[in-house]
């Protein structure tokens, strides 16, 4: 049962249009059926299909079941003169992502409704599906494989610029403490290999800046953890350029030894490139979000373990201190041993000498096996969580795809459906003593 208030509120489908009707033979030309003795108005629709219909005068928005056909809803929302389009409900096809992490992709609707209402909105929807949609077209696909390519090649010219063979001798004038100049031999990458890095630089400031320009959301953008991935990548190498700019030499600052010690951390961070990689691999997006979700499980083996390397650590500190050539200098220097034993990795750089030591040895190994193998079953169990809930989410996109592909389909080749519109045509309703009793009401 329906409201007449409910109904009025969507102003909207063949319900409406039978309250507004002006005269109750335009009211019969849009049913098929007409009790006299209870007022009632028949449709011959199926009741599975109509149950839709009916949430959407009660609650405004559309939701598609999963067992019923797509092309079904579709011809009873055009019987009904009900636009879909702009009613499909969220749970039925888009889901909100608040990562960010955002290994998470969006579904084409999305895409096309955060681009609706900005300037030059196909072009940048466009060059974002190239950009961030691997699987949207063949050019996002080169695009992503060229993007693999350069990330594989920046990470390989850094390997191998360790490998003495690929070095080069290079003498360098540095200024020492009492001020005199001395000429250092060190070994660089060969140049070869600093041009490929250049050029992978600029590929990946084409491919970061292109994203940002094109984004919706540039802020949302910017803080995705992906998107700092990125900008981590080519942070380094436009410092030293701007140092260059300014006329200052990377290599002057080896006086300063704090500078110099920032200029290596940069350098350094250009191995942060390999988690580019997780854009595009769906076994590390899923690791992340296995590990994010498994956060609290961590945390409390972190608590555990913690409390363990404080106990055991103080104990062997105590009982070994105090023996001629001990190791153990300080509870510190006991924590790095307790960490190593507790975790089964056992360099055997310390090891406790007397009896109650190894007892207490023995004590953090058995704890450390303990505490490592319990937290295992809870984050596995939570993987394959993870992996299901993802799997679902690709058949839920999947499927409102394909709904909105057939209704794309049909109004533009072929079928032109006319959502929304009264029917133009006369119907011819059946009078009371045509219902016989094998109708279904």
């Amino acid at each position: 049962m329906l409201r007449k208030d409910t109904i009025i509120l969507r102003d909207q489908g063949r319900l409406s249009w039978i309250l507004i009707a002006a005269s109750q033979e335009d009211r019969l030309q849009m049913c098929d059926a007409y009790f006299e003795s209870t007022c009632e108005y028949y449709f011959e629709r199926p009741p599975a299909l109509f149950h839709i219909v009916y949430s959407f005068y009660l609650t405004g928005q559309i939701h598609q079941p999963s067992h019923l056909c797509p092309t079904d809803i579709l011809d009873e929302f055009d019987y009904w003169g009900i636009v879909p389009d702009t009613h499909l409900a969220a749970c039925c096809c888009i889901e909100n992502h608040v990562d960010d992490i955002s290994m998470s992709s969006a579904s084409s609707i999305e895409i096309e409704n955060e681009f609706k209402d900005l300037f030059a909105s196909e072009i940048r929807r466009k060059v974002w599906n190239v950009i961030e949609e691997p699987t949207s077209s063949c050019s996002a696909q080169v695009f992503a494989f060229l993007s693999v390519m350069f990330v594989l090649i920046s990470i390989s010219g850094l390997v191998l610029g360790s490998l003495h063979d690929l070095q080069l001798p290079m003498i360098k004038n540095v200024t020492a403490a009492n001020g005199s100049i001395i000429e250092l031999t060190e070994m660089e990458p060969h140049p070869l290999l600093t041009q490929i890095e250049y050029v992978c630089i600029v590929w990946f400031s084409i491919e970061y800046t292109s994203k940002m320009i094109v984004s919706p959301a540039r802020k949302k953008t910017f803080f995705q953890l992906l998107n700092i991935i990125d900008l981590m990548a080519i942070v380094p190498f436009f410092i030293e350029i701007s140092l260059m700019i300014f006329g200052i030499d990377t290599e002057s600052l080896r006086d300063l030894k704090g500078a110099f010690l920032v200029i290596r951390i940069l350098r350094v961070l250009r191995v942060i490139r390999v988690l580019k990689l997780g854009r595009y691999s769906s076994g590390l997006q899923m690791f992340g979000k296995t590990l994010k979700a498994s956060f609290r499980q961590l945390g409390m083996m972190a608590m555990v373990v913690l409390t363990g390397v404080i106990f055991f650590s103080t104990l062997v500190y105590f009982l070994e201190k105090d023996e001629p050539g001990t190791q153990f200098h300080s509870i510190p220097a006991a924590c790095w041993w307790c960490i190593v034993t507790m975790t089964t990795v056992g360099y055997g750089d310390l090891t406790p000498t007397t009896v109650p030591g190894k007892l207490v040895a023995t004590g953090a190994i058995a704890c450390g096996v303990l505490v490592l193998a319990l937290p295992i079953t809870i984050i596995a169990q939570v993987a394959f969580t993870v992996s299901g809930k993802h799997r679902q989410k690709q058949r839920r996109h999947l499927k409102v795809d394909n709904f909105m592909k057939v209704a794309e389909g049909e109004r533009e080749g072929g079928v032109a459906r006319r959502f929304g519109r009264r029917p133009s045509v006369a119907y011819n309703p059946r009078p009371l003593q045509s219902v016989t009793q094998d109708t279904i009401c």
